[in-house]
């Protein structure tokens, strides 16, 4: 069965990377909480499932025509829970939609909160740690748009900490017009999510697509699932293609064999940001720095609460990650979106290599 590993190196100058060896996820935030570091050190966080190596087939290019279908709004066979458990053992409103109040933090934060937060990014006054070691690849383009790639797994910890920054920052493109509850899974944290589309929590399965459009770019999202009452799982690249090709959409065919092709994929959460890598989570925000409140231990309407006030430690490290990701998209595609004009974000872009 896979598990979660723990494995710390020093790489060069002040990057720490960590990839896994056994410990409980406790343990492990306990960890990264102790070595919190200043923005001049990149932290990467990643599950690995130690899954065997696929060779996938090579892509002839990487600008392709697609068709992106919407995923189903509801699954029967995976339907909402509606009673409600304690931390650890939760999942209330599980593949339930955001209201639309919800909704509206997500898709309509304000921009002061994105420039306040880089700022306190690039000055080194947020208490938690933001920024990954990237890489360039060429980009990925459907439909003659440029492409956010996003591969994780339902049952991660860190894909579940992550999709805050993320939607944050996809937001800045396009629109959310549906987003649902979701956990990571009970034995790696219960933590509070957001999923793109309904997910099958009680099988292995993985869902494709989501409800986001964008006239910028385009949001590939693979996620795997496995069931919630265990712990983190992940299937290889190669199953992951087979069920690829019963979506009968090129687009997330071809992506999972452009990940296979340019050969960074090391564990979950894995994003690809028009020409940038990012291979973990580029914001850790596991607790409240001011409030000293745990992911774990809060609810959705918590996370959201954090978000609309965008005041706490936490809610700005998750802007501040969303700001790390619009500047890859920014820089990567002379976006016009209004984000790229904030000073924070052209800050940020310099500092991408």
């Amino acid at each position: 069965m896979p598990r979660e590993t723990k494995r710390a190196k020093k790489g060069s100058g002040n990057t720490l990377t960590y990839v896994s060896m056994g410990i409980s996820v406790l343990a492990l935030i306990m960890a990264v909480v102790a070595i919190a570091m200043p923005h001049t050190k990149v932290v990467t966080i990643y599950q690995n499932a130690t899954v065997p190596t696929t060779t996938v087939q090579a892509l002839a290019g990487y600008d392709i025509t697609s068709n992106l279908p919407a995923p189903a709004l509801t699954l029967s066979d995976a339907p909402i829970i509606t009673t409600a458990g304690t931390p650890g053992n939760n999942l209330q409103d599980i593949n339930a939609q955001l209201n639309a109040s919800e909704l509206y933090v997500i898709n309509k934060a304000p921009d002061a909160y994105f420039e306040l937060a880089g700022e306190m990014l690039l000055n080194g006054t947020l208490n938690n740690s933001v920024g990954i070691k990237t890489s360039s690849v060429p980009l990925f383009k459907v439909n003659g748009k440029p492409s956010v790639i996003y591969l994780g797994s339902t049952t991660c910890i860190y894909c579940a900490e992550n999709k805050w920054s993320m939607a944050l920052a996809l937001s800045r493109f396009g629109n959310f017009t549906y987003l649902f509850h979701g956990y990571s899974a009970l034995k790696d944290g219960d933590a509070p999510t957001l999923y793109w589309t309904p997910v099958r929590y009680n099988t292995l399965s993985t869902a494709f697509g989501s409800f986001y459009t964008s006239n910028y770019i385009n949001f590939i999202a693979i996620e795997d699932s496995a069931p919630i009452t265990g712990g983190f799982r992940l299937e290889d690249l190669g199953t992951l293609l087979g069920r690829a090709n019963e979506t009968n959409s090129l687009a997330y065919v071809d992506a999972l064999k452009y990940i296979g092709e340019i050969n960074t994929f090391g564990g979950t959460p894995y994003t690809i940001w028009g020409t940038y890598v990012a291979p973990g989570a580029d914001a850790i925000a596991f607790g409240n720095s001011s409030k000293q409140i745990t992911l774990m231990n809060m609810t959705h309407a918590d996370m959201i609460r954090m978000l609309q006030e965008g005041k706490s430690q936490m809610a700005l490290t998750e802007y501040a990650g969303a700001d790390y990701y619009a500047a890859m998209i920014c820089k990567s595609t002379n976006s016009a979106a209004a984000i790229c004009g904030l000073p924070a974000i052209k800050k940020i872009e310099a500092t991408l290599s």
